[in-house]
């Protein structure tokens, strides 16, 4: 009875200090406060926020991953999971208050910030940055019936990194453990490519995701794109390129109709982008973690702008990146962005820069003949988002700059079953029967391109609907099997141990596989010889699911 009187004493404070949230953040708006939004939770956010909570307690799920779109809303699904979790009617599956913990790996205070400012009182004593992930040790080494949220995973979530030794310190990463302790972890992130590669091979039993919902107010980086308001991005490094950026991209542009305007740069360019703007009458101001400007005084330029009688440029260095807030009002007031130029770039980067902070809920006014941008950054690093995010699993160039492997990789969680590879695992048990398809010709696209995203839908196109090749053609697609290799052999030796050796294998039934690097054979995969002798595709299928292939 006693526990009972907690569990019910706690939903009412939550839901108490969730209906005052939504009157602050109701006030707020209403007095004109940028930071506040005319709902405090979205139609949209409640419904993935009651398809994550129920997905926990229909299934025995021990992860959740959220695919979404830069600024499409998170810090609302959080609260909203939150208060699901804490308030839900099954007294045996609702949450304590204080065991429902969000987190981040980023070494960004004005996340903390920003979400203890919107969140329920009752949950702001359990939100920690990366600079607040020691004071987690005690909390989590006692930890059971709990909700861990780990937003922007992306950010610190490498072997061996602070949030990886916190949490196995804690024995968390078991799923054995997990499923004692009755402790659950949902991972967020708009830029989380690998780690679903990583995630999927848990197995739907302990992992799954969730596509959180686009709303059609909502505009991001493919509609910029095809708006031409994202724009290629280039060295601006002396005082040509500075004079270059302000001419075309301000005056020009935006003529009189005064704005702020963005550029990421460093110590070393900056007074080049600083005598331009001197040369050309617009006002100058650094944005840094030395000479940071105070929320207030951005408001007094935003609120300002027009009253300058002049463009403003802010140079940006370390803000203005992932999970930081440009409220709708301000945006309508920049102009042009300019990201600070990689010979290599990261697409995570890219997309997290000031494309990703200009993206929300503002797609009317944009459609409705309002100018913004151009916004510039790499156009292939947006390209490559924009492919990840159509599929999140598929075969596709991502560019990121870390090479390091990460925590949540199977090797590093303990009780995954058969999907986690033990030390002298019999690898033969994941070699097949290789498949050869003839009656390929010379002049198609598999011989001319160079792209491996042109062989592959050639590849699928001549499997088909054919009920022969159905199950290969159904392991190819599966957004958890990805292409090692796609290779033409012309050497004899070459050809041999690729064409001849892999078609005996087939007529002899026996499965077989050829040159598959260590950091593969953890993951299902498929490569793909090409005889241009014979006219043939020679498959070779290494698949670690049984189920799959």
């Amino acid at each position: 009875m006693e526990s009972k009187s907690i569990i019910e004493m706690n939903r009412e404070i939550v839901m108490s200090d969730y209906n005052s949230a939504i009157l602050r953040n109701r006030e707020m708006y209403l007095m004109g406060n940028v930071k506040a939004t005319d709902e405090y939770i979205y139609p949209n956010q409640k419904m993935d926020a009651a398809i994550i909570t129920d997905k926990f307690y229909q299934t025995r799920t021990r992860v959740i991953s959220i695919v979404k779109r830069t600024k499409v809303g998170m810090d609302g699904l959080i609260i909203e999971i939150s208060k699901n979790m804490a308030t839900h009617p099954d007294d045996n599956f609702a949450l304590h208050r204080s065991n429902i913990l969000d987190i981040t790996a980023m070494s960004n205070l004005s996340w903390e910030e920003d979400m203890k400012n919107k969140i329920p009182t009752c949950f702001k004593d359990n939100v920690y940055h990366h600079g607040k992930l020691k004071q987690l040790r005690s909390v989590l080494n006692s930890l059971k019936n709990a909700l861990i949220i780990i937003d922007e995973i992306d950010c610190g979530d490498k072997e061996d990194q602070k949030l990886h030794t916190i949490l196995k310190e804690s024995g968390i990463l078991d799923i054995k453990y997990m499923n004692e302790k009755n402790i659950r972890i949902i991972f967020v992130s708009a830029t989380m490519r690998n780690e679903l590669l990583d995630l999927y091979k848990w197995g739907d039993d302990n992992h799954y995701t969730h596509y959180m919902t686009i709303p059609p107010n909502y505009i991001g980086h493919k509609e910029f794109l095809s708006m031409g308001i994202i724009k290629e991005y280039y060295p601006i490094k002396n005082a040509a390129s500075a004079e270059r950026w302000v001419q075309e991209d301000i005056l020009q542009n935006y003529g009189d109709d005064y704005r702020v305007h963005l550029i990421r740069t460093d110590e070393k360019h900056k007074d080049h982008v600083m005598d331009a703007c001197i040369r050309n009458g617009i006002i100058f101001k650094n944005h840094t973690s030395d000479e940071r400007i105070t929320h207030e005084e951005l408001v007094q330029i935003f609120d300002n702008i027009g009253k300058f009688g002049k463009h403003i440029v802010i140079a940006i260095k370390g803000f203005y990146r992932r999970a930081n807030l440009i409220p709708n009002e301000w945006k309508k007031k920049i102009g042009a962005t300019h990201e600070r130029y990689a010979i290599k770039y990261d697409t995570n980067v890219q997309v997290q820069g000031f494309p990703g902070r200009m993206s929300g809920f503002w797609r009317a006014d944009i459609e409705g003949g309002h100018k913004t941008g151009p916004h510039r950054t790499s156009i292939d690093a947006i390209r490559e988002y924009e492919a990840f995010y159509e599929n999140p699993m598929g075969d596709i160039q991502y560019s990121t700059n870390g090479s390091k492997p990460l925590f949540m990789n199977p090797r590093n969680i303990q009780n995954l079953g058969h999907i986690h590879m033990e030390e002298g695992a019999n690898l033969n048990e994941y070699k097949r029967v290789p498949v050869i398809i003839d009656g390929i010709d010379e002049n198609d696209i598999i011989f001319t391109t160079k792209k491996r995203s042109e062989k592959t839908a050639y590849v699928l196109e001549k499997l088909g609907n054919s009920v022969e090749y159905a199950k290969l053609r159904a392991f190819i697609k599966h957004p958890g099997v990805i292409c090692v290799q796609i290779s033409q052999p012309n050497t004899n030796s070459s050809y041999k141990k690729h064409i001849t050796d892999v078609v005996k294998s087939s007529l002899s039934n026996t499965p077989y596989s050829i040159d598959l690097a260590d950091k593969h054979k953890d993951k299902n995969n498929w490569q793909l010889y090409i005889d241009n002798r014979q006219k043939r595709l020679c498959f070779v299928i290494w698949s670690i699911q049984p189920e799959l292939y």
